[in-house]
């Protein structure tokens, strides 16, 4: 599996989407840190306020890059090849997600570079923002790629995890609406946990620009996260030794 893994590495740090993407996360993220690059809203908060808020464009980002990167090891017949060589499905699978994960880490990196070049500086309160978005970014990753392992068809897949970047858009602009006008505390914490399953959900409700009443505490947002990867890793094994590749 390492191999797998190794040769995924290669093909990352060559892909030009990928290095456009990692390029991209610093000088934005460098911009919007610094203030050169005026957001009204924005201009009254630190540099490590607005060096969160450039965060949420991963999110994005990895909605669209992980299914296009995997549906092409179906497309070029690198999957097939593997498996005649002797691996498994199941060792391919996870090699692939390892591979996704390294691509959040690395392009986390060039995001917090330019956050540190903007002014951003470390403390405990913003590693925490920081260490909780990254893991909610990787249980995102976890169900893109889960997508993308199993649809196979870059158009569809990339279709499917659009729709699921829509949808997580969607609930928070529409959730913030209707936890503001829950009265019964057991109906507004369960809407707390629903709000904070998804990545974009605990980045607003790590922002400052948002109320109390979204956060449901960081240690729930952690648990969120790890439950969400449980899932997503595990349902794509189900009769994976059995799938036929065509």
């Amino acid at each position: 599996m390492f191999n797998i893994y190794k040769g995924n590495l290669i093909r990352l740090v060559k892909n030009f989407l990928f290095i456009g993407g990692c390029i991209l996360a610093f000088a934005i993220t460098f911009t919007i840190a610094s203030g050169r690059f005026p957001i009204d809203f924005l201009q009254a908060g630190t540099p490590e306020d607005r060096t969160f808020f450039a965060s949420a464009a991963m999110v994005l980002y990895f909605s669209f890059f992980t299914t296009i990167f995997v549906s092409v090891e179906y497309q070029d017949g690198i999957i097939r090849n593997r498996i005649i060589s002797g691996f498994s499905q199941i060792e391919i699978y996870v090699a692939s997600l390892f591979a996704q994960y390294s691509a959040v880490i690395i392009m986390y990196a060039a995001y917090l570079l330019g956050g540190v070049l903007g002014g951003a500086r470390f403390n405990s309160h913003f590693l925490k923002l920081l260490g909780i978005f990254l893991l909610s970014l990787l249980a995102y990753v976890t169900v893109t790629n889960a997508i993308a392992f199993r649809i196979k068809k870059v158009v569809f897949s990339t279709i499917l995890t659009m729709m699921l970047f829509n949808a997580c858009f969607n609930m928070v602009m529409f959730g913030n609406a209707i936890l503001n006008f829950m009265e019964n505390e057991t109906a507004l914490k369960i809407g707390k946990i629903i709000y904070n399953i998804h990545s974009l959900g605990q980045w607003f409700s790590m922002t400052p620009f948002s109320l109390d009443y979204t956060n449901p505490g960081y240690g729930v947002m952690i648990v969120l996260s790890c439950l969400v990867i449980i899932p997503a890793f595990s349902l794509p094994l189900i009769g994976l030794k059995k799938r036929e590749l065509n």
